[in-house]
Parts: structure tokens; C-alpha cells; sequence
């Protein structure tokens, strides 16, 4: 018996440690404003965790130590916004810095919010790597300069200062 409870402790820890492979696979396409639709109210519970992912990844990689002081919690400081758009089996969720319930300033950073694409299970799997309100600019169509066409050989000397008469 003793050894049936030692086995089932070690295959219980053993599958309890073992890497479990991320749920989400393929690439992200991050929508623009045609492709975004709001997730409404009442929010399905994919959308609900997928926020809670995002503020959790903010959170986590906040390079400002002081960012939400006079905040209980740092989520108090934060408020979300979740959409669905060309990916399939994502949600985007538009995590937004509004210190209004918590003491000192308001407004701590210039472009206070940040863009995840998140799984319905609350596995973020990018951030949007242009940053806070960044469309991609098309490629401009680059072209060789063309040449200036060379100017026409004239007389020497200075004939641009003088009236074009001779004099001996």
C-alpha cells in the first residue's frame, strides 16, 4: 500500500512539474480600426479572462517602480478594454492606465495604455509591437532620382556680368 501512495505522489509530482505547451499556435495579425469590434456587455467569460491576462502581463512588466503609488492595488489604477478582430480565437485587449480612484496625479504617462493579443483562456500571446497608438506606415515606393539634365555649354568668362557689348 505503502508503495501504490509513494508511486501515485511521484506521478502526481512529475505531471504537476512538466511544461505544458502554450494553448496558442500561429501568428497574429493585429486588426486596424475596420477590423476591431468591441467585445459588449454582458462579456462572455473568454473576454473577462483574457483581460485579466493582459492586466496581469502589465503588471508583471512594468518598468516603472513608482507607477502605481497611492493605488491600494495596481490593478485600482487600470481599466480594460476588450475586442475581437482578424484573428480567429483571440481577443485584443487594450489595457488602459486611469489613476482617477487612486491618490497623486492622474496622468503618470504620456501614452498610458498598451495592446495584447490573448487567448480566451488568458495566455497572452503577443504584445502589439508598434506600441500605444501606432498604425503600420505603407513602404513608400522608392525610386532613382532622376538625373537633371546637364546644362548647355555657353561662353566663358563673364558674360553673366557684362551687357554682351565689346569694348576696345
Amino acid at each position: 500500500m505503502k508503495n501504490v501512495c509513494a508511486l501515485f505522489g511521484v506521478v502526481a509530482m512529475v505531471t504537476g512539474c512538466a511544461a505544458r505547451a502554450p494553448a496558442w499556435k500561429g501568428t497574429v495579425e493585429w486588426p486596424d480600426e475596420q477590423s476591431a469590434k468591441l467585445v459588449g456587455q454582458p462579456m462572455e467569460a473568454g473576454a473577462v479572462l483574457a483581460a485579466a491576462g493582459a492586466i496581469r502581463e502589465l503588471i508583471r512588466t512594468n518598468p516603472y517602480p513608482r507607477l502605481f503609488d497611492g493605488c491600494s492595488s495596481p490593478e485600482q489604477g487600470l481599466v480594460a478594454v476588450v475586442f475581437t478582430g482578424p484573428t480567429e480565437g483571440l481577443y485584443y485587449v487594450r489595457v488602459i492606465h486611469d489613476f482617477v480612484r487612486c491618490q497623486g496625479p492622474r496622468f503618470r504617462l504620456l501614452d498610458g495604455w498598451d495592446v495584447y493579443a490573448v487567448t480566451p483562456q488568458g495566455q497572452v500571446v503577443a504584445k502589439d509591437p508598434l506600441g500605444p497608438g501606432e498604425a503600420p506606415q505603407p513602404a513608400p515606393d522608392v525610386q532613382p532620382p532622376s538625373t537633371p539634365p546637364a546644362p548647355e555649354p555657353g561662353p566663358g568668362g563673364d558674360a553673366e556680368r557684362s551687357s554682351g557689348t565689346v569694348t576696345e
